[in-house]
């Protein structure tokens, strides 16, 4: 456990604290000696631990892994679950700074990271799910529905006082946590918000994020009354303040992979540090995290300086349509190996980033200021989305898109060939386009991806120095 925990950041001291937490949760989810050997050989494999800022980020996702398994042992009496429900981790980190007794818990990308990339065990918790009703094959569910419920069904998170999703980023979460209700006798809650906008409302939503406001202040409001606390607008403002400083230094990470030749290090890296992003941070935590952050970035510029980096210098140079995998790091690894630099998802743009918002937000209301990520490629209309993509590739001068569509989601699976069609037409550039599962690891084929990556390749005629 020692050599496991200092390859996931853990100081001495923590070592000492924490060892048998981190073991009481391992052995909780079914983790053995033969899986811990696993999880040290694949950390080793995909990612880059001589960097301390790396484990630290390992060891933080490792950590709320710990603190969401450990929950109700530690005393916490009312617990949340939320799952594909954007801004919720501000409403839960306000909530759990101001009450003690109340945990709010976004598991999926914490599990599937710890689970799946470091332990390769993501697929029972799939299996577990399909299980009951959610289905594989030709029509399957989206895994992160998948990892919701099977977490629940595996008990592997602490059986929740109530579960909590949006509908307005995929209408199969809304209709599971009702399944879930009825199945597992948990309340569920949801917040929604307008679907039906017009390109003609592009850039800027205020229709949508109107409504999301309200329809986020009732969710806030019927917390409130079944745990027995007020939230208050305040609480949120503090909350949104404290995170000002750890979204400047995972901006500036972010820009160090999208302008730097080579990329500083793997594309695997990506998706823990979106997951650092979704939790509901418990007070302390956004400060180690930012910390975390900033460790990396100034280890990531000396690299940067020195030339060092994932792929050779000169590689292609792509955006990823959907973020990279979130339990299986084979996928950006391989691109990496063959020389393909994955510098952003386009999930990372928004178009009010840095634009003139008056007249969209209501500067008085917080809900308002965290309904602006409606302004994300995640919830635009298809045409928003392809301008976000447009001009993405356009800023960061890339060589090509990997518009690889999860194929369990109707709402972005029915965007792909769009996407292709409109950014070959407009900038001239290589498009490869396939199906996966971005959260479920039985959806990678090695001989395949391997073959279409090496065309990609050859199409964009561009393989580095070296």
């Amino acid at each position: 456990m020692r050599e496991f925990l200092e390859l996931c950041g853990y100081e001495p001291s923590e070592i000492e604290t924490e060892s048998a937490r981190v073991s009481a949760a391992l052995a909780r989810v079914g983790v053995t000696e033969e899986d811990l050997a696993t999880g040290k050989r694949r950390l080793a494999t995909y990612y880059d631990l001589e960097l301390v800022g790396v484990r630290k980020v390992l060891g933080l996702l490792l950590k709320e892994f710990t603190n969401i398994v450990l929950a109700r042992d530690e005393g916490y009496d009312r617990v949340a679950f939320s799952f594909m429900a954007p801004g919720c981790q501000l409403l839960g980190a306000a909530i759990m700074e101001n009450y003690d007794g109340v945990a709010w818990v976004e598991a999926d990308y914490t599990f599937l990271i710890v689970l799946g990339a470091v332990f390769n065990k993501a697929a029972a918790v799939m299996e577990a799910a399909e299980k009951l009703w959610l289905k594989t094959g030709g029509v399957g569910h989206c895994g992160n529905v998948k990892t919701a419920v099977g977490l629940l069904a595996l008990g592997l998170v602490p059986k929740p006082d109530l579960v909590i999703s949006s509908g307005f980023l995929c209408e199969t979460s809304v209709k599971t946590v009702g399944l879930i209700q009825d199945w597992f006798g948990i309340p569920a809650l949801y917040y929604d918000t307008w679907q039906d906008r017009e390109l003609r409302e592009y850039p800027y939503a205020g229709r949508a994020t109107s409504f999301y406001a309200k329809s986020m202040r009732r969710l806030a409001g019927q917390v409130g009354e079944r745990f027995g606390i007020d939230v208050t607008d305040d609480m949120l403002w503090r909350v949104m303040e404290q995170r000002k400083d750890f979204a400047a230094a995972m901006g500036r990470v972010n820009d160090l992979m999208r302008h730097g030749d080579p990329i500083p290090m793997r594309s695997t890296h990506v998706n823990l540090l979106g997951a650092l992003e979704s939790i509901p941070c418990r007070p302390g935590q956004l400060a180690e995290m930012t910390a975390a952050l900033d460790t990396l970035h100034d280890e990531l510029l000396d690299r940067t300086s020195k030339g060092i980096g994932a792929t050779p210098k000169g590689a292609a140079r792509v955006l990823s349509i959907l973020p990279c995998h979130h339990s299986d790091p084979r996928w950006e690894d391989l691109a990496n190996q063959l020389g393909v630099a994955i510098v952003a998802s386009d999930f990372e743009f928004a178009s009010s980033l840095g634009a003139d918002r008056a007249g969209v937000i209501d500067p008085d209301d917080p809900y308002d200021v965290i309904g602006q990520h409606m302004h994300g490629a995640a919830q635009q209309i298809l045409g928003g989305r392809v301008a976000l993509i447009l001009d993405a590739c356009r800023e960061l001068h890339l060589d090509g898109v990997l518009n690889h569509y999860h194929v369990g989601c109707r709402y972005v699976a029915g965007d792909a060939m769009t996407i292709k069609n409109v950014v070959t037409r407009e900038l001239g550039i290589p498009v490869l386009t396939f199906e996966w599962d971005n959260f479920d690891p039985r959806s990678y084929n090695h001989e395949q991806y391997k073959a279409n990556l090496e065309t990609f390749v050859g199409m964009m005629g561009t393989g580095g120095e070296g």
